[in-house]
């Protein structure tokens, strides 16, 4: 090791004996400076300010190519160090150029060096070259086309060197690209944050239309859980109080993410609410929301809707149901160590087939039995080893008999957020927790 660092320190000359170590010290601060920016305009005025002391000028201009086809070049005097204009965002500060040098050498776009500007300069460039002896033009490029130029300009005449040209035309635009990606980010941002507004909003709007509070039902405790993977989901979950104290209960899954399943979803809620046909059976209200779905929204998009629909009774402790492609919700007695499914009543999702006609099934529930309604987001939630939460973890705790609705709940969540390593998951998460008195 120590080999290899002679062998380096014997290649590598000091930096001293280069000619040019000073100005390669002031570029190594400059782009040091520069760094520890992020805003496109405190970048230009570090730069700017910076650039001027290792190329030195009397006064600058900015042009700018601002119609291509018709040849429209506007000028600006960049006077102000501390403020410095650039064609990206101070457009407004820009004069037209009519004529004169300055414009032939933003049409050409070419890297320049006039080092006598007496017989060159006409009455279009007076109020910019007046008494200039030399100017040193470098172009920017945007797309392939030099749409900008930066010129230096100094009262002597000879004022610039051939030599430095190079160097400056390629750092001058690796700046400019930089100083545009910089821009362009800044836009992105404010347009994510104007989109992600409308998202929440979206979101803020989604919740609302779930409900509001628990309803009583006797026998029968009953506990929520709805968490979307974004601002908006698809998941959808709701209750119907039915007459002789009945009670609907409705979970659904949206396919996909995002503002497009927020859409059926709320779509879907309009559709039930305004169901006046009988929940009993509840295949009746799976096929009035099948046929309404696939007749108007899902039939050409591609989207379909798993739901599980069923109705309790708490008199006679009998919950029947029916399944539109949903995931079966999972049944256990406390202190038993057998996980059933509600199962015997499945058909495709909805907004497929218009035409498709659900089935109904009766399950008898006993006091101290736990029904779980959920989406695929909780068993299909992915662990840090990648593997799936899956049934049987939800099942167990489930069967825990010390645990109310509300704290099975809280106990799903917070394994969930153990075992997948974050608070959000990658898709809609949604719980309904029944436990029968």
């Amino acid at each position: 090791m120590s080999q290899q660092r002679m062998e380096l320190d014997e290649l590598t000359p000091p930096l001293e004996s280069y000619a040019f170590s000073g100005q390669l010290s002031d570029i190594l601060e400059t782009m040091r400076a520069i760094s520890v920016h992020d805003d496109p305009d405190d970048v230009f005025r570090e730069y700017a300010s910076r650039i001027r002391h290792i190329y030195p000028v009397d006064k600058a201009l900015m042009l700018t190519l601002t119609d291509e086809e018709s040849g429209d070049v506007k000028v600006a005097m960049m006077d102000d160090w501390e403020n410095p204009i650039h064609p990206w965002g101070n457009t407004h500060r820009f004069h037209p150029l009519t004529s004169g040098i300055l414009k032939r050498l933003c049409l050409e776009g070419q890297p320049t060096i006039i080092n006598d500007l007496d017989h060159v300069v006409d009455e279009g460039d007076l109020p910019y070259l007046h008494e200039i002896g030399s100017l040193r033009a470098v172009p920017l490029f945007e797309n392939g086309v030099a749409r900008h130029m930066i010129v230096g300009l100094k009262e002597e005449k000879n004022g610039f060197s051939q030599e430095e040209l190079p160097a400056l035309v390629w750092l001058s635009n690796l700046f400019g690209r930089a100083i545009q990606n910089l821009i362009l980010a800044r836009q992105l941002k404010k347009a994510y944050e104007s989109v992600d507004r409308e998202l929440k909003t979206v979101g803020d709007i989604q919740r609302n239309l779930l409900p509001e509070e628990i309803p009583y039902v006797p026998t029968l405790e009953l506990a929520t859980y709805y968490e979307t993977s974004q601002r908006a989901g698809g998941d959808y979950y709701d209750f119907f109080p039915l007459p002789n104290g009945k009670l609907g209960i409705f979970i659904a899954d949206v396919s996909g993410h995002g503002t497009p399943a927020a859409v059926v979803m709320s779509i879907m809620h309009t559709i039930a609410h305004t169901y006046t046909g009988s929940h009993e059976p509840p295949s009746q209200f799976l096929n009035h929301l099948n046929r309404h779905l696939s007749q108007r929204f899902t039939s050409k998009s591609g989207i379909f809707v798993t739901g599980f629909y069923a109705v309790y009774d708490p008199q006679t402790r009998q919950i029947t149901y029916s399944s539109a492609g949903h995931n079966p919700p999972l049944r256990r007695r406390c202190g038993e160590a057998n996980v059933s499914t509600l199962d015997a009543a499945g058909r495709m999702p909805l907004g497929i087939a218009e035409e498709m006609t659900y089935i109904d099934a009766t399950e008898q529930l006993a006091p101290g039995d736990r029904v779980v309604l959920y989406t695929d987001g909780i068993v299909e939630a992915h662990g840090l080893d990648d593997s799936l939460f899956g049934v049987d973890r939800l099942g167990a705790i489930v069967g825990r008999c010390d645990l109310t609705t509300t704290t099975i709940v809280e106990a799903v969540v917070k394994q969930l957020e153990k075992f997948s390593g974050q608070k959000r998951q990658a898709d809609d998460c949604t719980l309904v927790v029944m436990k029968v008195h």
